[in-house]
């Protein structure tokens, strides 16, 4: 029997109210105002932190975006679809088993920060202490996990070490979660990307130089590695003599117990994520993977959008949640519908223009990717609303049916493509993709009834996402 949370019923009576609050103005003037959008959304936008917070995050994001794309599509010009499959197969590998890194802590001490700020120092210093053992732990498994699924292939071994050890470094970007409580990302914004700049240069020599795969994954672990320990650095100096890094197991323990249905939760999602091309590289081969990766690297840069703007707007969540029910459910449904209108924005050109971009990008040699793409967009779109969703989730403190959301999608997700896969290669990938994120995101909504207002909301948010813009202009 499934669970139905009851504390969520009590703000199903106030859907319509909450749905007639979010639209009222726009209902009084349909028209009226519509040329002032630009000018008067900019300014109200400037003018929050969230806000602020999010385009610092957005353009830091986005210039890595523009770099990787134009970067990355020579380097797979490069190396060629099957040593690129064989960077992708290992990146996939230890992205799935450390993805159980993070321990699903996130959210939860970046909440703590903000209603304790005193204590962050503990918070984060355990949180360090917790992820660089778990990364330990994480990349014996990834280097066991190779060994058995590809016995023999001495480079895919060596080049999935180089990545583990870069992990256990890049645990020291634990800090940036009081920048995230302070809304203050801007501070590691510039020294981030300046790092990040200057990894993609190194990168160019390398195919100037002519040099191995391996090589590019002793620089993706190097990047890994000192963006982690440019980050401690930063938070050192922002904490302040005061307030030093401590570990505290008793903390960290308490995080455990509240954490742990989403660090399952945050592995479930890296698995269904990316067991496409894991079960792309068991069936058909490294060049396989090469096309696939090359289909699915622009709509994947794009998966950071909904995580940076769930972040910003956490914090404005938690305060309208205590204004009563009406309030809270008038801002879930403006936060759909931000999530949405972006997600629409990215999507439908990146679908129209799918064959065009990748033939900008890779070639001829890579012109099965588009088709690949065009589908596999897509299921950004259900990123994005399950990303709305779970800010929910956490406010509510509903961590257990995030994770059997996650791990009904997985579930799908396996069925998919072991299914899709024999029979359209690795279109079937991409048609996995999108049918388990959209039951996991979106469909699963509707099966505890006390859940199905966000179901509603969802809807609604999928239905008319500009009326957050006519909304704003009044």
């Amino acid at each position: 029997m499934t669970p139905t949370p009851p504390e969520i019923s009590v703000v199903k009576p106030t859907l319509g109210k909450a749905v007639a609050a979010a639209d009222a103005p726009a209902r009084r003037s349909p028209i009226a105002g519509w040329q002032q959008i630009p000018r008067r959304l900019f300014v109200e936008l400037a003018a929050r932190p969230s806000a602020q917070n999010f385009a610092w995050l957005l353009a830091d994001r986005g210039g890595r975006l523009v770099v990787a794309i134009v970067v990355g599509s020579w380097s797979a010009r490069y190396l060629g679809a099957g040593n690129f499959g064989l960077l992708n197969y290992a990146m996939a590998l230890v992205a799935i088993i450390g993805s159980a890194i993070p321990l699903g802590m996130d959210a939860l001490v970046v909440r703590e920060i903000i209603r304790n700020e005193t204590r962050a120092g503990q918070w984060i210093g355990t949180v360090m202490g917790f992820r660089a053992a778990t990364a330990c732990i994480c990349a014996v498994l990834s280097l066991a996990a190779v060994m058995l699924l590809r016995p023999g292939e001495n480079s895919l071994t060596a080049i999935v070490a180089m990545f583990a050890l870069g992990t256990v470094v890049q645990t020291l970007e634990s800090g940036e979660l009081l920048y995230e409580a302070r809304i203050q990302m801007r501070y590691l914004v510039v020294p981030r990307l300046a790092l990040f700049l200057g990894m993609n240069v190194l990168k160019v020599g390398l195919i100037l130089a002519g040099m191995t795969v391996f090589w590019f994954s002793v620089l993706f672990a190097l990047e890994m590695s000192f963006s982690g320990l440019l980050t401690y650095v930063f938070v050192r100096r922002s904490l302040g003599p005061h307030k030093p890094l401590r570990f505290d197991l008793a903390i960290g323990l308490h995080l455990l117990r509240d954490s742990w249905p989403l660090a399952v939760s945050g592995l479930a999602v890296m698995v269904y994520m990316r067991v496409g091309v894991l079960v792309i590289g068991g069936m058909l081969g490294n060049v396989a993977v090469g096309v696939y990766a090359a289909a699915i690297r622009v709509p994947e840069a794009a998966n950071f959008v909904p995580m940076v703007l769930a972040s910003s707007l956490l914090p404005g969540l938690l305060k309208t949640r205590e204004l009563g029910p009406e309030a809270y459910n008038a801002a879930l449904l403006r936060n759909f519908r931000i999530f949405v209108l972006i997600a629409y924005a990215i999507c439908v050109p990146l679908s129209m223009g799918a064959p065009w971009i990748i033939h900008l990008l890779y070639h001829e040699v890579y012109a099965a990717a588009g088709p690949v793409m065009m589908v596999y967009v897509w299921s950004l779109l259900f990123i994005f609303l399950g990303v709305a969703r779970g800010s929910y989730l956490l406010n509510e403190r509903f961590t257990k049916l995030a994770l059997f959301f996650t791990l009904t999608g997985l579930g799908a997700s396996l069925t998919a493509n072991f299914l899709l896969i024999p029979r359209f290669g690795i279109m079937g990938a991409a048609f996995a993709s999108v049918l388990s994120q959209g039951l996991s995101a979106f469909l699963l909504s509707f099966i505890f009834p006390s859940l199905r207002t966000m179901g509603r909301l969802q809807l609604i948010a999928l239905c008319s996402p500009w009326l957050v813009l006519r909304r704003r202009a009044d």
